[in-house]
């Protein structure tokens, strides 16, 4: 399917790729263009891009360490491109982070995913396995937060061995 996937640090120029695969995924909350831009440049050490030999975007994560607590890693949104699903890429982006001299610092991985959610959660949990991790579900934000035609999101916590 591809001959080559780097996956590195976003940059500045990465800002429009991530929007539109965020567009295209269909499921994940669609922020500002501007957003994505600040997060590609000043996260970019946590964010990661996926891109085909070609230099086309085919998937993205972003991430950064809480300011309060820098030895967790939160991840904010992960999406690959349709055509570039069922071959693991989301789990090699995550992998990627753990490679990163700055994550030998990072003793917990947190997200929000939906209940329902599948794909998501089963990303996470197959994760944590893979880092000898504990996974803990704990409430955060509720319906009544973000509007009843949105589902819940509870933090996923993934405490990893020390």
């Amino acid at each position: 399917m591809f001959m080559n996937i780097t996956i590195r640090p976003t940059t500045l120029s990465d800002g429009q790729a991530i929007t539109k695969l965020v567009k295209a995924s269909g499921t994940l909350d669609v922020n500002s263009d501007y957003l994505y831009f600040l997060l590609a440049e000043h996260f970019s050490q946590t964010c990661a891009i996926a891109v085909d030999d070609q230099g086309q975007a085919l998937g993205f994560v972003t991430a950064y360490r809480l300011p309060e607590q820098p030895t967790t890693l939160f991840i904010w949104q992960i999406a690959v491109a349709e055509r570039a699903r069922g071959h693991g890429l989301a789990k090699q982006m995550l992998k990627h982070f753990t490679k990163q001299a700055w994550f030998s610092t990072v003793n917990q991985v947190v997200c929000t995913i939906s209940p329902n959610n599948i794909a998501s959660n089963a990303l996470f949990k197959s994760f944590a396995s893979e880092l000898g991790g504990q996974v803990r579900i704990k409430p955060f934000l509720a319906s009544t937060h973000l509007g009843k035609s949105h589902d819940d999101e509870p933090y996923v916590m993934i405490d990893l061995p020390t």
